[in-house]
């Protein structure tokens, strides 16, 4: 057990031995350009710095190189900073003890970094050969961010209609695109993208829009439009903005913000059957079910038949008045009409419109049009009943005349 403990004791001190032996770095003086960071800013961190500690059979050797490195040290300066030159560019003077030593390391701040204090340090280690020594040492400071960059959001999101329901048309989404960070915005690009494929753009631009320049403080108002499908379930939607602009250096950002939009319940009419048969030359009559298969009533519920000119049927009213239907009701239409004797033994197509009125006690006052369709079949040829009866008028008469004229010869014999 006393071996082990002699044996750890002297890892340590040989370790500690090192760290004595090793090189040390003393920080000077550091200044920032620019002097006053915001988020989004390139920025010149100068760091005047000090090496002491220096082994002396290391300086001056082509096999040994010290080197600094610029390592962000807390959460903030991870997420948010992005150190492009970590090496840093050497402005004067070679690193021997004693000697100040000056080297310029780079960053870029993201756009929406918050403003604090963020943490970076200086880690100094030997290099052999390329090859870096275990042994290193560093130092802590700290880089103050005191201003937001650019921060672009959506606001005052509003549609119109107010209240969006399946199968709306040209829905206009109506928003403020605006800048309420401290730096100036330019080249704005806003893409709109629903979260649903039964919710797509009205125009061919893909509710792709470019708005320009947005300054500091400044807002500017946009449109989209959509098509909402009949078949979407009514419930709350995501709205995907994807924003690409870029920052007067020419820095490229793309931000994205999703913003909730509820589709609300609505009626909606099927037709389910249809039933209706008869002859050509006599009259038919149509009757067509239809259902509320939508979440709320429908009122004022109207039944239209279109018939094409061309079609062999006479119509002394070509609409039926259903009235109101709760969700789930059926209700009937039913169409009399004349069928002439030149229509066609064959299934027969009509073209039904049926009107509606949203629910009111819902709030949704929109009137909602159905194109559906139905079937009467011919059947048959119905009998001439000017022939049938004209032959019996002819028959009846033909006996009265021979009844008469047998009449007429039995009196004269008399």
């Amino acid at each position: 057990m006393k071996r082990k403990i002699n044996i750890l004791l002297s890892i340590v001190m040989f370790f500690a031995l090192l760290q004595l032996t090793s090189a040390s770095i003393k920080l000077e003086n550091i200044y920032f350009d620019p002097a006053i960071i915001s988020a989004g800013d390139n920025v010149d961190i100068v760091v005047e710095y000090s090496a002491t500690n220096m082994e002396v059979d290391k300086i001056g050797n082509p096999e040994y190189k010290f080197a600094v490195e610029l390592k962000p040290d807390d959460d903030l300066s991870k997420e948010y900073v992005l150190i492009v030159d970590k090496l840093g560019n050497n402005l004067r003077g070679t690193v021997l003890a004693g000697e100040v030593y000056n080297k310029v390391f780079r960053i870029k701040v993201d756009n929406d970094a918050p403003p604090a204090d963020y943490e970076f340090k200086l880690v100094g280690r030997w290099y052999k050969n390329g090859i870096p020594e275990k042994i290193s040492t560093e130092i802590k400071f700290m880089v103050p961010i005191k201003k937001e960059g650019i921060i672009l959001n959506v606001a005052n999101l509003n549609t119109n209609p107010s209240q969006v329901r399946p199968g709306d048309k040209f829905v206009e989404i109506k928003t403020f695109i605006e800048n309420v960070g401290q730096k100036d915005s330019k080249s704005v690009e806003v893409i709109l993208t629903p979260n649903s494929n039964l919710i797509t753009s009205t125009y061919t631009d893909n509710n792709r829009k470019w708005i320009g320049k947005i300054k500091s403080g400044e807002s500017k108002e946009i449109s989209f439009y959509l098509n909402i499908d009949e078949n979407i379930l009514a419930k709350l939607y995501d709205l995907d903005f994807t924003m690409n602009y870029m920052d007067l250096d020419d820095n490229k950002y793309s931000k994205n913000i999703t913003v909730p939009f509820l589709i609300k319940d609505r009626s909606y009419i099927e037709v389910i059957n249809y039933s209706g048969s008869g002859l050509a030359g006599s009259k038919g009559t149509l009757k067509v079910y239809i259902k509320n298969t939508g979440s709320q009533s429908a009122e004022s519920v109207d039944v239209r038949i279109l018939k094409e000119s061309s079609q062999p049927f006479n119509f002394d009213v070509r609409s039926s008045y259903v009235g109101e239907l709760e969700a789930g009701e059926v209700g009937t239409a039913i169409f009399n009409f004349g069928i002439e004797d030149s229509a066609a033994i064959k299934t027969h197509d009509f073209k039904i419109l049926i009107r509606t009125k949203g629910d009111t006690d819902e709030g949704d006052d929109t009137i909602y049009t159905y194109n559906r369709r139905a079937q009467f079949n011919v059947i048959g040829v119905a009998e001439n009943n000017y022939l049938k009866y004209g032959s019996y008028l002819f028959i009846g008469v033909l006996v009265l005349f021979i009844f008469l004229k047998l009449f007429s010869k039995k009196n004269k014999k008399k």
